[in-house]
């Protein structure tokens, strides 16, 4: 694999100096992996390489016969070639998942770049200024997708894989051979992508960043899935968007103008187009005054090519519009497809165009508590034809709406659909979302203290797991090993072989009342560790106080890293903690003062495994204890139930007593100050309404002061009970 530059492509001048504190803090940017992924291809198969040197062959020979031919003038009107090009957005609701302003501002400043329509082409050095001409080559979002359904050429996929493997470009089924694929001889296809993983840089980035990457024509067959450009999202702003023209440049059969290598200010290089000197290349600097030789290659340099690594890019030469155009005229790769009126005509860019209505939406948020609402917005497309909406909204007020967006209140507590039907003149589309959104009894909910210790036949009702993705492994009980001796406790068995990398799973409580509390705190037991050093698992408590509507973080939570050291380390053999690497963390009320006085309190607990170094180790958590001061009504509750604890203080066991209406079962529990549990039972009252129990029944616990807890139809009562 060649080595990389470690430089930015396309920004201004002044990227020089923010490039060099970059590169002090360990990241830098890798303007174009174009040859090292083209090498990773030919290194896996040898054909490959054999089948690009026949069809690069073929362009070389096309190619000098078209400057011949403009040399004799055999050369006739000269079309604009229009190409189709749809944007795919890899995002998880991040900043990832760049704006449609942001793709179109994007596209205008790369058809400013290929139709010589730049603001700062009179700075063009006087050397080379007569040499840029308008390729007269220009990019249009597609209007019509490979199914003839309306589109605007922005495509979202929400997707845990939003770091890009360059090595398994195949594995997403938009860019595979599923049916969501877009053909590569009718559009351009271009990814945008969190972060682009490669064989010498991983994501998150310890080296450097690469910018973008794509295949010069022949490295993959025609219409092959892979033939596509992939860019990172955060390089696609303003002047960062002259990348991507590079991209196109290779793309469109162009080299470096170093040579065929990722590796410039090495030799002097020859990218093979007449009017563009040797050169060493340039990365991060533009000389002013560009009177050479810079890199002692020739006297005068094209340092401000597209295809160079300067930072001052503003021109492509004749030479390379000739031998662009040469290639989107040649069917040796395919193409030439991709501006053909047949084409144009199936993408909705050949004149006034129809499709069929493509119905989608999304909600603000997916839920609320009961009296509380959700936006929905349509992305619908219908085209340019006249057409309509019509929403379903299932136990909403509006029911049904026919608005571009809608605000819809949910009085009663459920989960419910939505559908959106779109309409134009050639027909319709319903995008229809089943148990979409989640109306939460937001009142009445559980009290503090409450305690989770998972050591029941099953997880307890008042939690409730969520599987991000469609793999099997997600949190679960396991009922072999818990914290303080006990046998039970909830994992994620990350290890088995059929976790993936970069799975999301949380499981979340029941909604908590704290109207009458304040000084809330948590606390809990974990046990985890790595499976390779470099893993980079993120684990997350967050609440809510909309019912799960939002989700804020918890501060002051370790990281993954952190409990790994505190608890398992790091080893390749699945982890089962012995006692010793049971871990306690107590997190403070003072994290926690939002919550005081709250009535619609959720907790999560969040695992998110590492979606570059393969997958995980396990993850355990026990006895989770969230406790509170309950501020008043408590003393009306006892005295209800006549609740007294005797004797209290005591040197041996001590009896409960109270009342509830007869056959109705009570929780009984007792923890230390630390929230472990040492007793956990449930008691069922006798034909009087009575319940007794008998605490520290063998007399084994020690000197201190403990926590009984009686829950009783979503109320609890907490006592001191002091063993002397």
């Amino acid at each position: 694999m060649k080595k990389q530059l470690l430089t930015l492509f396309g920004i201004a001048a002044m990227v020089a100096s923010s490039y060099s504190q970059e590169q002090k803090k360990g990241t830098y940017p890798i303007p174009c992996n174009t040859y090292a992924a083209m090498d990773e291809v030919f290194d896996k198969d040898p054909n490959a390489k054999l089948r690009y040197n026949l069809v690069q062959s073929q362009l070389e020979t096309e190619y000098r016969q078209e400057i011949l031919n403009q040399a004799s003038q055999k050369v006739g009107a000269v079309p604009i070639y229009t190409i189709p090009v749809v944007f795919h957005i890899l995002h998880q609701n991040g900043s990832e998942n760049i704006s449609d302003a942001a793709v179109n501002a994007a596209i205008a400043q790369v058809n400013k770049d290929y139709r010589k329509l730049g603001t700062d082409i009179g700075s063009i050095n006087s050397n080379f200024s007569s040499l840029y001409v308008d390729a007269e080559i220009q990019l249009v979002l597609a209007k019509k997708d490979p199914l003839g359904k309306c589109t605007n050429g922005i495509i979202r996929h929400y997707d845990a894989n939003t770091n890009w493997s360059q090595s398994n470009t195949a594995a997403y089924a938009y860019s595979g051979n599923g049916t969501n694929r877009w053909p590569t001889n009718k559009y351009v296809n271009i990814y945008i992508v969190k972060c682009i993983e490669s064989a010498t840089s991983p994501c998150p980035p310890t080296g450097g960043i690469v910018v973008g990457y794509t295949y010069l024509p022949g490295t993959w067959g025609t219409n092959a899935s892979q033939d596509a450009i992939v860019y990172r999202y955060d390089f696609l702003t303003g002047l960062g968007a002259r990348s991507l023209s590079h991209e196109l440049g290779h793309w469109f059969n162009l080299t470096h103008t170093f040579g065929n290598t990722n590796n410039p200010g090495t030799v002097c290089g020859d990218d093979g187009v007449t009017d563009t000197p040797v050169t060493k290349g340039y990365f991060s600097t533009c000389p002013g005054n560009n009177t050479g030789p810079y890199t002692g290659c020739t006297a005068a340099e094209n340092m401000e090519n597209f295809m160079d690594y300067s930072s001052c890019p503003r021109m492509f030469s004749q030479g390379q519009v000739t031998k662009m155009r040469s290639a989107l005229t040649s069917n040796t790769s395919g193409r030439n497809n991709l501006w053909s009126s047949s084409n144009l005509t199936a993408t909705g860019l050949n004149g006034s165009y129809t499709c069929t209505p493509l119905a989608d939406f999304s909600a603000n948020k997916l839920a609320v508590c009961a009296g509380g609402t959700f936006s929905y917005t349509s992305s619908s497309q219908l085209g340019a034809s006249t057409g309509g909406l019509l929403w379903t909204f299932q136990g909403g007020n509006p029911s049904t709406s026919t608005a571009t967006s809608q605000v819809v209140s949910y009085a009663t507590p459920g989960t419910y659909s939505v559908s959106l039907t779109a309409t134009n003149t050639t027909g319709s589309n319903t995008m229809n979302k089943t148990s979409y959104v989640n109306v939460v009894n937001g009142s009445g909910g559980l009290p503090a203290p409450s305690i989770f210790s998972f050591d029941g036949a099953t997880l307890p009702s008042s939690i409730s797991v969520v599987n991000g993705n469609t793999g099997s492994v997600t949190w679960v009980q396991n009922a072999t090993n818990g914290a303080n001796a006990t046998t039970k406790s909830i994992f994620i068995n990350n290890a088995s072989s059929t976790s993936t990398p970069g799975h999301l799973d949380y499981f979340q409580t029941s909604v908590f009342d704290f109207s009458n509390t304040n000084t809330i705190s948590m606390s809990y037991y974990y046990a985890y560790a790595k499976r390779l050093a470099a893993q980079a698992d993120t684990f997350k408590i967050q609440y809510s106080l909309d019912c799960g509507g939002t989700w804020i973080n918890v501060v002051g939570v370790p990281t993954a890293a952190a409990m790994a050291a505190a608890s398992g380390g790091t080893t390749t053999t699945a982890f089962v903690p012995t006692s010793a690497q049971w871990v306690f963390k107590n997190l403070i009320s003072g994290l926690f003062s939002a919550l005081n006085n709250k009535p619609s309190v959720m907790f999560r607990f969040a695992f998110r495994s590492d979606e570059n170094v393969g997958r995980s180790n396990n993850i355990y958590l026990d006895q989770i204890n969230i406790t509170g001061n309950i501020v008043t009504g408590i003393t009306e509750i006892e005295k209800s139930i006549g609740l007294s604890i005797y004797p209290n203080p005591t040197n041996s066991s001590s009896t409960i007593d109270f009342y509830i209406p007869e056959n109705k079962t009570a929780k009984i529990s007792l923890v230390d100050m630390m929230g472990r549990v040492f007793e956990e039972t449930s008691k069922t009252a006798d034909n009087q309404g009575r319940v007794s129990h008998l605490i520290n029944q063998n007399e084994n616990l020690a000197a201190g002061v403990y926590i009984v807890n009686i829950d009783f139809e979503n109320k609890r009562i907490s006592k001191k009970l002091i063993i002397e």
